[in-house]
């Protein structure tokens, strides 16, 4: 059985990889740049549910990384004169090594005090980028090398760094939590002491996690305020990030690879139904996430498993939420 499901995973990826990479001379470019924002989202829900899912880590603050990611793009790209969309890898590396750089002090704190300490740094960041003049202030960065790009290129190739970024999330999620980092992270994830006396090391291996998950939010960040051209510190270190992220992984269910891309799926549903509403748009996605959390902690996906036994990617293992929900 676990045989004929990877091979059943390899073929669905060999013909995602196909469809993703014929979809851009199928569609309007309109359709496309919207395309690329659906991915994005799902790449920062995802990447979320990696650090909280998996490595054990909740935070509250990834939008730093969000920002982070963008503004390195955009600021190298503008001064260097080079291509943002080779700078892409570099943001990733941008946001890890951040992450690597505030992990001796972050990691100090633990549960809510650690979630909130990431929060603070994002603000941290927010007010010096906005009070720096080189950096836009408070009125942001244009991306100036894409205004003498085709247009049409430009639209094809952010799809297809924002598609990459949805097939690492499914997919590279999948396999790495069949890997023995991903083994050594719910090992530590759910009981640092016997993860440890099995000659697991703890800090380090949630080290890895950390740096991993922030790096490919940042990464993130860049393809995203690429689509969008500009990019601004109330924008990028937006909290409402945060929000949307907590959304669409809680109501589609944690620690599951599949979760999310339900999230993501009811998360833009519900915008284009009720995002005219204002503030009562962000209620309406609080008063969902309340009542899936009700009924279950597990989240959509997690009852959908549960009642029909189907388990597709069969990445996800039990995490502390969980336990608090079983009899």
């Amino acid at each position: 059985m676990t045989d004929l499901r990877s091979k059943l995973v390899t073929g669905a990826a060999l013909l995602s990889a196909v469809l993703l990479i014929a979809m851009p001379h199928a569609m309007a470019e309109g359709n496309l740049r919207y395309i690329v924002e659906i991915f994005c989202v799902f790449a920062f829900a995802q990447s979320w549910n990696f650090l909280a899912g998996y490595v054990g880590l909740m935070s509250f603050g990834q939008q730093l990384f969000i920002g982070l990611g963008a503004y390195f793009v955009f600021v190298l790209s503008n001064r260097l004169g080079l291509n943002p969309f080779w700078i892409v890898p570099l943001a990733f590396v941008f946001a890890g090594t951040f992450a690597a750089l505030i992990s001796p002090l972050v990691f100090r704190l633990r549960d809510a005090y650690f979630a909130i300490s990431i929060w603070v740094i994002a603000e941290i960041v927010r007010l010096f980028i906005a009070q720096r003049d080189f950096l836009g202030s408070v009125s942001g960065l244009p991306l100036m090398a894409t205004r003498g790009m085709d247009r049409s290129l430009v639209a094809m190739w952010t799809f297809y760094l924002a598609a990459l970024l949805a097939f690492l999330a499914v997919f590279g999620l999948y396999y790495l939590s069949r890997s023995r980092l991903g083994l050594a992270l719910a090992a530590v994830r759910d009981n640092e002491g016997t993860a440890a006396s099995i000659g697991i090391n703890v800090w380090w291996t949630r080290f890895v996690g950390f740096v991993v998950g922030s790096g490919f939010t940042g990464a993130a960040g860049a393809v995203y305020y690429m689509s969008v051209f500009q990019v601004q510190p109330g924008g990028a270190f937006d909290p409402n990030w945060m929000v949307i992220m907590l959304f669409i992984v809680i109501i589609g269910g944690i620690g599951t690879v599949e979760g999310p891309i339900i999230g993501t799926a009811i998360y833009f549903l519900l915008r284009a139904f009720f995002s005219g509403t204002g503030n009562l748009y962000l209620m309406l996605l609080g008063a969902a996430a309340i009542a899936v959390m009700m009924v279950s902690a597990k989240g959509i996906w997690g009852v959908f498993r549960d009642f029909s036994g189907i388990d597709i990617l069969g990445a996800r293992r039990a995490s502390g939420f969980d336990t608090h929900t079983k009899s």
